[in-house]
């Protein structure tokens, strides 16, 4: 794709010594789709000093004593112009040999701006008309779109970096607007609180983001960014309603009822003098397909943002979530795989709360970027069983403060600190916790030429109660252009991640299930070494562009924190489940390499367009020394890989995945869309060993028939198709698991059968 930077300059005062300061002012614009181009910055050359900044509408102002100005957008190639012979109505044409689509702005994991050719770890972007048309209940369903990106129970894996951690603690990070979207307790991700109609980006980064990010980025990270007004007011409602399918074995089905999925959403932006207001409002209820499992939720937000012509911006965005939802752990049977074990479910009452303040000052090259977010979360939670208390409160308040200077026209350093703290107060946690964080950062990035290099450090320290941890990490890489459209990359990171709440203290049962918990638990550390080439493609004659992009990882943790089954409690009685059940421990030294491949593509048919993305990701997860004992248990038995894996064959870590394909295709036309998304996953080769044994096998019968349901791996297919009734309203037919594929996401619970939906969806 052509991106070319048109600039119309009118000079308003015409000087004979070149030394004398002129008043220089005008307009850019994109020559292709007669955008204005907001953020671009006008830079003496030679100095490198930043003199203006063109606003929304493309507008510049400034006074110059220099002969030549360079211009400079992230999404743009960047430009010399001469002062001197401008007049009003001159254009520069930037003409560019590779699909545009590497010049697309991302924050990836260097909090600011770079392009996608510019990388040092592997980014991916999924595009917002994917999320849109594919209408996902929650934005995870949309992350599990993404090559190398498995989703267990809420819980991110990135390249194998995690298996089935039972919901608490994590190696990934969800950033929402530079601000980590978890819970403070268990680190879980809040993906229920996230609207899906106000997205403007959605990037999942790929390797150790730790240093700017913290520790829960120790495997990479997913980084969301809302939507704020344009100049012209816009408002979207969709309302949708599907039924899901019986199951695929009429044992499956334990009611004759008709399930529904149904919701509404509506965001509204607009732009009201110099402030900027975004108002959302989301309604969802979901009746699941499984027994006793639903999901209802309200969720209002009231986001707001104040501009001034000093570079100065303020506001605030306030979240409030409401929800009723029900689950259950373990299924009754293979057979009777949507009823739970026991009849018990577990169902909660839950209210939500987010306060963002934020504050960015921006002037001369010097950036301030000022956040803040006060989170408090209460759950009510009944199990049936009046001795068993999980509901649990939670309050956290986090702070960053990031600057950014440009030291030279090729050179920036960013650094700044974060602080967070986190109270709970749940007999499922023991009762009282409180834990904090308190790091500082500080990245350097310097460009020569077509090379690009990037060294930072990071400082941390945890407290959890008495206990205390503090490490510094790093982080450097570097990125050359070995031609016009292929770049090479080079990366190394390190991470650290301290014990959740949840992993240290967790005390509960569900079922025949105990947790335990463990408050000598060690942090984890870990490192990732990537090496990756990005390569640009255009086939004018097939209006065809995208890029390629192949990378070869190896990630270390040592410690790693993971839950193990076992005869934990020293209570052996069969009203105490004979002691057995599962305690995070740290079970040694991991390593995860592989192959991570993955395309991009876009091209022209006609008046039609055809959208292009997909990858594909093979890797070996092992255990660096099975035969190592890192835990004893209650009987003072040792505990290793090799006694509570099932399948010790090439040492694999346990709940991975080793190879996983993900492919969207979708075509737009004047009237007319349509799509398919195809999701493979090889077979789970490794669990705990407990469940396919004594007593389990007794009470939670069939694991291993559902992990043998799909020896060579599971395919499962979306379809949709909509119809533009006009420029404003369009109604789609959405359809999930098309096929009604039945496969294990995880021991004991299987995935949902195929769900159909009728999606409104209108445009204001």
């Amino acid at each position: 794709m052509k991106q070319v930077l048109v600039v119309i300059v009118l000079s308003l005062i015409s000087v004979a010594v070149q030394a004398q300061s002129r008043p220089v002012e005008g307009f850019l614009f994109d020559l292709e789709t007669q955008k204005p181009i907001a953020g671009a910055e006008l830079i003496t050359e030679p100095g490198g000093t930043v003199l203006g900044v063109s606003d929304s509408s493309g507008w510049f102002s400034l006074v110059t004593t220099s002969k030549s100005l360079k211009i400079s957008h992230i999404s743009y190639e960047d430009e010399v112009i001469n002062v001197g012979k401008f007049v009003n109505g001159t254009r520069i044409e930037m003409l560019q040999n590779y699909g545009s689509m590497l010049n697309r702005a991302v924050i990836g994991a260097d909090r600011r701006a770079k392009t996608m050719k510019e990388q040092i770890v592997s980014v991916e972007v999924v595009n917002p008309d994917l999320i849109a048309e594919k209408n996902p209940i929650t934005i995870d369903e949309i992350a599990n779109q993404v090559s190398g990106v498995v989703i267990q129970d809420g819980q991110i894996s990135i390249r194998n970096g995690a298996g089935w951690s039972y919901g608490a603690g994590t190696r990934a990070l969800v950033m929402v607007d530079g601000m980590p979207l978890m819970s403070g307790d268990a680190a879980s991700v809040q993906w229920s609180f996230i609207s899906t109609e106000n997205i403007r980006s959605m990037e999942v980064v790929k390797g150790a983001s730790s240093v700017l990010y913290g520790s829960s980025a120790l495997n990479g990270m997913i980084n969301i960014q809302t939507a704020w007004p344009t100049s012209k007011p816009k408002t979207k409602i969709v309302g949708f309603h599907g039924v899901y399918s019986k199951g695929s074995r009429e044992t499956l089905n334990w009611t004759n009822k008709a399930l529904f999925n149904s919701g509404l959403r509506m965001v509204d932006s607009r732009r009201i003098g110099k402030s900027d207001l975004v108002t959302t409002v989301e309604y969802i209820d979901d009746q699941g397909y499984r027994f006793g499992d639903f999901d209802r939720r309200v969720h209002a937000g009231l986001d707001y943002r104040r501009k001034t012509k000093a570079g100065l911006q303020y506001g605030v965005k306030t979240h409030l979530l409401s929800t009723s939802n029900g689950s259950f752990l373990l299924w009754k049977s293979y057979d009777s795989a949507y009823n739970a074990q026991g009849d018990q479910t577990t169902a909660t009452d839950g209210f939500k709360m987010r306060i963002d303040p934020f504050l960015k000052y921006y002037r001369k090259g010097w950036s301030h970027n000022l956040k803040a977010r006060f989170f408090t979360l209460d759950n009510q939670v009944d199990n049936g069983d009046p001795n068993n208390d999980q509901s649990n409160t939670s309050n956290t308040f986090f702070v960053d403060y990031q600057s950014g200077i440009r030291m030279m026209s090729s050179s920036k350093l960013t650094y700044g600190v974060t602080y967070s703290s986190t109270k709970t107060r749940s007999p499922l946690f023991s009762g009282d916790q409180t834990t904090t964080n308190l790091a500082y950062y500080a990245q350097f990035d310097q460009k020569l030429g077509k090379l690009s290099w990037t060294f930072g450090t990071r400082w941390e320290k945890y407290t959890l109660n008495e206990r205390e941890a503090k490490k510094p990490v790093i982080r450097t890489g570097l990125n050359y252009a070995l031609g016009k459209a292929s770049f090479f990359r080079f990366s190394y990171g390190e991470g650290f991640r301290f014990p959740t709440i949840a992993e240290s203290f967790i005390t509960t049962s569900v079922g025949l299930v105990s947790v335990f918990p463990n408050p000598e638990l060690r942090p984890e550390t870990g490192n990732n070494i990537e090496i990756g080439l990005k390569q640009g493609y255009k086939i004018s004659g097939l209006k065809l562009k995208g890029y390629i992009d192949v990378a070869a990882f190896r990630m270390r943790y040592e410690d790693m924190m993971e839950f193990t089954f076992s005869q934990w409690s020293k209570d052996v009685s069969i009203g105490n489940g004979l002691g057995l059940g599962f305690k995070s421990v740290n079970t040694g030294n991991t390593q995860i390499s592989g192959l991570d491949m993955s395309i991009v593509g876009e091209m022209k048919v006609g008046k039609s367009k055809v959208r292009l993305f997909g990858g594909y990701t093979l890797s070996e997860p092992i255990a660096r020394n099975p035969e190592v004992v890192f835990a004893t248990d209650s009987q003072d038995r040792a505990i290793s890989y090799l006694n509570t894996s099932s399948d010790t064959t090439d040492n694999l870590l346990k709940y991975r995945n080793r190879r996983v394909f993900r492919m969207d295709v979708a075509l737009s036309g004047k009237r007319f869309e349509c799509g398919i998304s195809s999701r493979y996953m090889s077979r789970i080769e490794n669990i705990d060993l407990a469940f396919l044994q004594q007593p389990f096998t007794s009470f939670v019968p069939g694991i291993e028939t559902g992990l043998n349901l799909n020896p060579e791996g599971v395919w499962v297919w979306d379809m949709r198709v909509a119809y533009k009734l006009s420029s404003k309203y369009k109604v789609a037919l959405i359809s999930n698991n098309v096929f009604n594929k039945e496969y294990l996401i995880r021991p004991a619970d299987i995935a949902a059968p195929r769900l159909v939906m009728i999606q409104l969806r209108a445009t204001l």
